[in-house]
């Protein structure tokens, strides 16, 4: 297995990378990093580009017969801390190149999709992710001001099924106005869940988690459903909502 030195990368690319922490540098070097043994290995095994794999001495001897033979460096913990997003280093980081998929509106025919309208919080949209992976769900759209799928934090909680899932930021209204498929705004006072019948295809709509779904797409949409509540509690987190939901859409 060829091993590169940790002194093959330059100082300006060690910057590059440590500075893929921030959003405007992940969208300037189309690069993103990926921590954690499940994950990484899952990504060697994807079609994304991997650009270097960091990698703690002990981690390495675990896993290097997993592990691709090239762009390996292996770092002391202190150095792999540099780079790592997280409270404790997982002791593997991988450096991938954005992989976006083309949009083309008939690709969510004859399946259920989410929409997400303003998503903000990246440990939420990593577990929609997630949860999409969970019952199948190959496409979520998300408005283009929903979190970054790039943020550390988004791509830590889908336990990689960002691999799995693909994700297309636009306006969700021109969606709306082109597609025949059924839509399905979760809102507060639609029709319960439990009542209607559930579609073989369209798109399930999740909102902000403060404000909910912006009006406008609100009126674009075929249906308003709401999750029953026997409690008092005032609203549902929006992955949790999600789950609920496609849960009752795809087993239901």
């Amino acid at each position: 297995m060829s091993i590169f030195a940790l002194r093959m990368l330059s100082n300006s690319r060690k910057k590059e990378i440590i500075s893929l922490k921030q959003k405007k540098y992940r969208q300037r070097y189309g690069q993103f990093m990926v921590e954690g043994e499940k994950s990484v290995l899952e990504l060697c095994q994807s079609s994304f580009s991997i650009e270097e794999i960091l990698v703690t001495q002990p981690v390495f001897d675990k896993l290097k017969n997993k592990l691709p033979k090239s762009n390996v460096l292996i770092l002391n913990e202190k150095e792999h801390k540099q780079y790592s997003s997280l409270d404790t280093s997982p002791g593997i980081i991988a450096v991938s190149n954005f992989e976006e998929p083309a949009l083309e509106i008939t690709s969510f025919d004859h399946q259920i999709s989410l929409m997400l309208d303003g998503v903000s919080d990246p440990g939420n949209l990593g577990a929609i992710i997630r949860i999409a992976d969970w019952y199948g769900i190959k496409s979520i759209l998300c408005s283009p001001d929903c979190v970054d799928l790039y943020n550390p934090k988004t791509i830590a909680a889908t336990m990689g099924s960002f691999l799995r899932v693909n994700l297309y930021y636009t306006a969700l209204d021109t969606i709306l106005k082109t597609t025949n498929l059924p839509s399905y705004a979760c809102v507060m006072n639609g029709h319960s869940l439990a009542t209607i019948s559930k579609p073989a295809e369209g798109f399930i709509v999740i909102g902000n988690e403060a404000n909910g779904i912006q009006e406008n797409l609100i009126k674009l949409c075929t249906h308003q459903i709401t999750i029953p509540k026997k409690g008092h509690a005032e609203s549902l987190n929006a992955a949790i909502a999600s789950a609920i939901v496609c849960h009752s859409f795809i087993m239901g």
